[in-house]
């Protein structure tokens, strides 16, 4: 090819690039709202509330519509990231992707799952700071991908329901995703499950009810839906066992065991402590432990951001991490001396709270209290916060020089 013809073309080309800047912005009239913001440097880097900005090799295909290509590059980038465990450059880098491509369901699954799971102090408990902005990044997830019930799902149960222990909400988002045209069979039997944990026995009874007949007819109409079998036959037997577990857990207010509920704390030096205490509880039981600033709350978030407060001290062993019960006995040692940055305890007050809940123990714990409690009692530790729910609890206020 001559040099001129070269020139030529090149001018050509460049002078046809603001045509499909404005043809872009026509065919897609989100793109403003998902593309790169000012500043755009050749690093990843935080830009006020507009958490990162992309690699200056992108820009140019972020420009002329390529938006998801560039997204995908990313996220193989963000692949590697996981498996050499770099966790903390995952998150800006999905933020990115899905500020590219707001559809990328999967990259709103993963990082939600990042923020919740693997920000770990030095014994593998989760930052609980982060489960906020989980929860955020989720709801943008669903905001953007109206009608995809793998979001939503999430949502409900790995967040609300396996981390936060919410279970109203994670019922309201788990059967919000069973809703959906694409949703699969277990999302529904997940429905009955937490009536359960919720309290709504009877509706839990009904709905597997619901999923035997639904995966009854489906597979009658084709014998070689094998899902809809299964779905049938896994339906089938929980509901014959939460009928004949509401038979013999009918009388349980009657019989009421004393938990003899007590929980001590004990410093052994400088953030380092000792959780002891007494539950006439079976085998496996688990107390869950929150330490919390006095003055903590909840952070409302507007818009995500997985920015923390780094002054905030919050603690949480709960669910299946929650302290075990052995021979009517607890303990555990907690040594968070190696994790100032994710522990700081820059606070005069703290509340450090040890809880026994019902509903989130096992079946075989509960066919001795009940779905809720029914059959606890305790002379002194009973709490019932709810209408029909009678908890364990006890509430430890420290000062810093308690725990530093």
């Amino acid at each position: 090819m001559k040099r001129s013809t070269r020139i030529t073309l090149i001018i050509i080309a460049l002078a046809l690039v603001p045509a499909i800047v404005k043809l872009q912005a026509t065919i897609d009239p989100q793109r403003a709202q998902f593309q790169p913001g000012k500043g755009v440097s050749s690093v990843v880097t935080q830009v006020g509330n507009n958490p990162v900005v992309l690699p200056s090799q992108f820009v140019a295909g972020t420009i002329i519509g390529f938006r998801e290509v560039v997204a995908g590059l990313l996220w193989v980038r963000a692949n590697d990231f996981f498996h050499s465990g770099n966790y903390e450059a995952i998150v800006p880098l999905t933020r990115t992707i899905t500020w590219l491509d707001p559809h990328q369901i999967e990259v709103y699954r993963t990082g939600a799952w990042h923020l919740a799971y693997n920000f770990v102090d030095s014994s593998a408990r989760a930052d609980y700071r982060y489960l906020a902005p989980a929860i955020k990044f989720l709801e943008e997830g669903v905001d953007n991908n109206p009608g995809v019930s793998d979001v939503e799902f999430d949502l409900g149960y790995v967040l609300y329901s396996l981390k936060a222990q919410d279970f109203d909400k994670a019922l309201y988002w788990i059967s919000r995703a069973a809703e959906e045209k694409d949703a699969m069979y277990p999302m529904k039997r997940q429905i009955a499950h937490h009536y359960e944990r919720a309290g709504r026995i009877d509706d839990a009874v009904r709905q597997w009810e619901r999923c035997v007949e639904e995966g009854r007819a489906a597979f009658r109409k084709n014998p070689q839906d094998f899902k809809a079998e299964d779905h049938f036959l896994v339906s089938k037997r929980n509901l014959d066992m939460m009928l004949i577990r509401r038979v013999m857990r009918a009388d349980l207010s009657k019989r009421r065991i004393d938990a003899g509920f007590e929980a001590h704390v004990k410093r052994l030096g400088p953030r380092i402590f000792q959780i002891s205490g007494t539950a006439n509880l079976p085998d496996g039981a688990k107390i869950d432990l929150m330490l919390l600033d006095a003055d903590y709350r909840e952070p409302d978030m507007e818009s995500f951001t997985w920015q923390v407060d780094p002054n905030v001290t919050a603690v949480a062993d709960i669910g299946i991490h929650g302290i075990y019960v052995e021979n009517g006995r607890f303990e555990r040692k907690y040594d968070l001396s190696k994790d100032v940055k994710q522990y700081p305890f820059k606070k005069d007050r703290y509340v450090l709270t040890l809880t026994f809940n019902p509903r989130t123990a096992a079946d075989y714990i509960q066919d001795g209290i009940g779905w809720s409690g029914e059959g606890l009692a305790d002379q002194r530790y009973l709490d019932t916060p709810t209408p029909g729910l009678r908890k364990l609890r006890k509430v430890i206020y420290l000062d810093r020089k308690d725990i530093l």
